[in-house]
């Protein structure tokens, strides 16, 4: 292994020992697990930059001047039978990440890049890492005899190449990792907190790679800050389709952060349908349960027989937390009873589900208030509680975390729970990347 900062400003000789110059960059492509060297960047005597593929490299040596150890790099080839190139316009460059924040995003934090580590994998030097913290900046400084002094009690933070995602947007699109899925594959509490550390273009770099939903529950559980920053920059188009590939709930909450008439602009720009339901949850007052509950649920008519109700589940193929209960209604929506997934499939395939319902049912009215919900639910211990209105006609779900959020105290919400396997390797297991 080795770290850039070691090699960069080191002398590069040919096979016949000529001094071309001195090295200042490296070129790289950037990957999945690794980033593969695939040119060097040098200076002349004439202070011209030129561009060598990695293959003309044999070899590293140490040469020493004084107290100094000095890398330089050696050359397969002589200077005349070496085809140089001349840079690109945005070409992607080792150096460009020093200095720089970067996602780390197994430690779902935002850090600094000291140095970037180097190493072969599968014959090729690659970008393996990259250091961060007070050790790496100690010896890019040129305390080298200090860090090795301090290193056994400060532990070298190091990151995985496959674990960091850049921010700059100007060469954002070369280095996209699977679609962005490190990140996409956060939770979006997580991705919330990372963005309240990232400059306005960084955040829409960010919102911009998440599938719908992802970007609207982290718009959510954004700082009202990040949520403005992010609403601002859309245009009506792109916010009507966000919200209309959502869960109307989800879809309101978003409607009523932004300013009145921008959110009726858009509300006329949606489909009549959706609309509609968005219409009726904010006209909830924001204390009650009308305004959190879930309108997307499944209701079973009291006249399908358990089979029906099967062959309707697998045509609709819901998420797990719509089918942890089946409410049953009338021919007038009015909510008559809850079905177990359990009883569903043990019982008679031709047995009409209102003969094996259960009718007295736990139930919430939507202008109720978010505590009376929760009192309910900690009372029965319910995870989901069916809504309905005045007239006993089912309107919707609510889910026990939807409740609880407005009972955890802020401090809570932010703080980070980082996985076990993260914790390891900041603790020093990291030396083996």
């Amino acid at each position: 292994m080795v770290h850039f900062t070691e090699l960069r400003g080191n002398k590069i000789y040919d096979l016949k020992e000529n001094c071309l110059g001195r090295l200042t960059d490296l070129v790289f492509v950037d990957g999945t697990k690794y980033a593969e060297i695939t040119h060097l960047i040098y200076e002349d005597e004439n202070k011209y930059k030129k561009k060598i593929p990695w293959a003309f490299v044999k070899e590293f040596m140490q040469d020493s001047k004084g107290n100094k150890t000095f890398i330089s790099i050696h050359l397969n080839s002589p200077v005349d039978a070496i085809t140089q190139f001349f840079m690109k316009e945005r070409e992607v460059l080792v150096g460009d990440i020093l200095d720089k924040q970067v996602i780390d995003v197994d430690g779902i934090k935002i850090v600094r890049v000291n140095d970037v580590i180097l190493g072969k994998v599968d014959n090729k030097l690659s970008i393996v890492a990259v250091s961060v913290g007070a050790l790496s900046l100690m010896r890019r400084l040129g305390f080298g005899k200090i860090t090795g002094l301090v290193s056994s009690k400060i532990k070298e933070n190091i990151i995985p190449w496959k674990s960091v995602e850049r921010l700059e947007p100007e060469v954002h699109d070369l280095h996209l990792k699977l679609q962005k899925n490190k990140i996409a594959d956060l939770h979006p509490e997580d991705i919330a907190d990372i963005m309240e550390d990232l400059t306005h273009t960084e955040r829409i770099l960010i919102f911009n790679s998440l599938n719908t939903q992802k970007a609207a529950k982290t718009l959510i559980k954004a700082g009202e800050n990040v949520q403005d920053s992010v609403l601002k920059s859309f245009k009506i188009e792109k916010v009507k389709e966000l919200l209309e590939n959502i869960p109307h709930d989800q879809a309101a909450d978003i409607i009523g952060m932004m300013p009145k008439h921008k959110a009726e602009e858009i509300l006329k720009s949606m489909r009549k349908e959706t609309s509609a339901k968005i219409r009726k949850i904010l006209d909830y007052y924001p204390e009650s349960i009308g305004s959190i509950m879930k309108t997307e649920f499944i209701a079973i008519p009291e006249d399908y027989t358990s089979e029906k109700t099967i062959d309707l589940l697998r045509q609709l193929k819901p998420s797990s937390d719509k089918i942890y209960h089946l409410y049953v209604v009338n021919k007038d929506n009015h909510l008559v009873g809850v079905l177990s997934i359990r009883a569903l499939l043990t019982a008679d395939p031709i047995s009409n589900v209102a003969d094996f319902m259960k009718k007295q049912v736990v139930y919430a009215r939507d202008t109720s208030t978010k505590e009376t919900a929760a009192r309910i639910m900690a009372r029965y211990d319910l995870y989901l509680l069916p809504v309905v209105d005045k007239e006993g006609i089912l309107r919707g779900i609510l889910k026990a975390d939807d409740v609880l959020e407005g009972y955890i105290p802020k401090r809570l919400k932010r703080e980070k729970f980082v996985p076990l396997k993260t914790k390891a390797r900041q603790n020093g297991n990291s030396k083996k990347v």
